[in-house]
């Protein structure tokens, strides 16, 4: 039979665990009583459950806890707890009630992101636009099969946080969710990042994070904060290498590009002419640099105007005679956008991204055209010219960075230089696209295996 216990302690607990469980299969009787720990909280025997016993407005009320039954310490913890809610005013039972209730409410963030899809569904513009939010949150095409099932797209990045619940998920798990693709992938990194901080505020503030405040959440996909001290920003001159092929096979891959058609196919042999950051044709929200504006160009004078780069700084880009009919040709097959923006994206005002650049690349991989992991926009763009000019031209390598706007370095350099060379430029752009469209001699280009 269990022994009597006066005092509990968690070896007492411990004990009595183990007694009352042989008593119950030797098929004793064990008699109900109650042990007091004090405060009002007691074990109850023999169905060694917790009970947690207050008055409230007069009245006096029984909760049990959920706890298992060796489990003192966090019956004392919870029991302190009621406490303290009763000194506040509150009834315990009531707080628990209206806990559970949130609780139904509460969504892990597979649903909450399809909540939140269907419920901002007409702020998108088309369903091609809505069908990239259920491939970045759900690894979904947004398309359904035949039984009304959603297809699983070939792209599944929040599939680490995609099962956990709201209230549950933490600037770690997102940062999980972010740095297998925050180099490779750092356009499409950076828009994951922003939706899933916008599923998990607008889920907040719906309440299907629990009983989470909405008014002191702290959103754990927020960039400033842990994110932005664990994650460097994606630097379009860093020092790894960005793949590129060979120089001298750029004027078959260019020949190859000027073959496919579509708005990205044409920015990416613009930035090829004029050895360019995709940052100045497309803009940078986090620089705060503006995308590439007809009003930035004057064809007569062959010359784009970036307003600011990213160093901070005005550049003059002498365009040459392939650059000035590329932008011609531009300007008739795609009507001018309102903003002014040469390349346009789908949405009113906005520009491509360089993620439109890289799935023209996809692309001609899987069409044969180039090997995998061969081409990135900015290696055939600036690696290559750099590589060419260096190597096949007389000019001097101050005039190939003030090309490429590069810092100067080298502070007496930098003090003394008083232009940027535009009639020295000029020349070697213009040398530049006469190699690239095949004047020159042409290294042909190899077929993927």
């Amino acid at each position: 039979m269990p022994r009597q216990v006066e005092v509990l302690t968690q070896r007492n607990v411990g004990r009595l665990v183990k007694e009352i469980a042989q008593a119950k299969q030797a098929g004793h009787e064990i008699k109900p009583r109650r042990i007091a720990d004090g405060n009002g909280l007691y074990l109850q025997i023999p169905e060694l459950s917790w009970l947690s016993i207050f008055r409230f407005q007069g009245k006096q009320h029984e909760m049990g806890l959920r706890l298992p039954p060796a489990d003192l310490k966090n019956a004392r913890l919870k029991n302190t707890e009621n406490r303290r809610l009763l000194a506040a005013g509150i009834n315990p039972l009531s707080q628990r009630a209206a806990s559970h209730a949130k609780n139904k409410l509460a969504k892990n963030f597979k649903e909450a992101a399809r909540a939140y899809i269907e419920a901002t569904a007409a702020e998108r513009k088309n369903a091609k636009h809505n069908n990239q939010w259920h491939m970045m949150l759900l690894g979904e095409t947004g398309k359904l099969d035949g039984q009304d099932r959603p297809i699983k797209s070939e792209f599944n990045y929040c599939r680490a946080i995609r099962d956990i619940p709201v209230s549950d998920i933490t600037h770690d798990l997102v940062l999980g969710v972010l740095r297998p693709i925050w180099k490779e992938k750092h356009e499409t990194a950076t828009r994951v990042r922003g939706r899933i901080e916008r599923v998990l505020g607008w889920a907040v503030a719906q309440g299907m994070a629990g009983g989470i405040d909405a008014n002191t959440y702290l959103n754990p996909a927020r960039w400033k904060g842990p994110l932005q001290l664990a994650l460097s920003l994606k630097s379009e001159d860093e020092t790894k290498h960005h793949a590129a092929l060979d120089y001298g096979e750029a004027p078959a891959f260019y020949a190859r590009l000027a073959e496919r058609e579509g708005a990205a196919a044409y920015a990416f042999r613009f930035n090829m002419l004029t050895a360019t950051r995709t940052g100045d044709l497309f803009g940078s929200n986090r620089e705060e640099r503006p995308p590439m504006n007809w009003a930035h160009v004057d064809l007569e004078a062959k010359l784009w105007t970036v307003p600011k780069t990213k160093n901070g700084a005005e550049h003059r880009i002498p365009l040459s005679g392939a650059a000035v009919e590329l932008l011609k040709q531009i300007s008739r097959a795609y009507p001018v956008d309102p903003s002014g923006i040469v390349f346009a994206g789908e949405k009113p005002g906005t520009a491509l991204s360089n993620g439109a650049m890289l799935r023209v690349v996809t692309r001609m991989v899987k069409t044969g055209l180039v090997a995998p992991g061969t081409v990135t926009p900015h290696g055939m763009s600036r690696a290559c010219f750099k590589s060419w000019a260096s190597e096949e031209t007389n000019f001097e390598r101050n005039v190939i960075e003030a090309c490429l706007s590069h810092t100067i370095s080298d502070e007496m350099e930098a003090a003394y230089r008083r232009h940027d060379f535009p009639k020295k430029r000029s020349k070697l752009m213009q040398a530049w696209a006469d190699y690239l469209i095949g004047k020159d001699k042409v290294v042909p280009l190899p077929k993927s295996a």
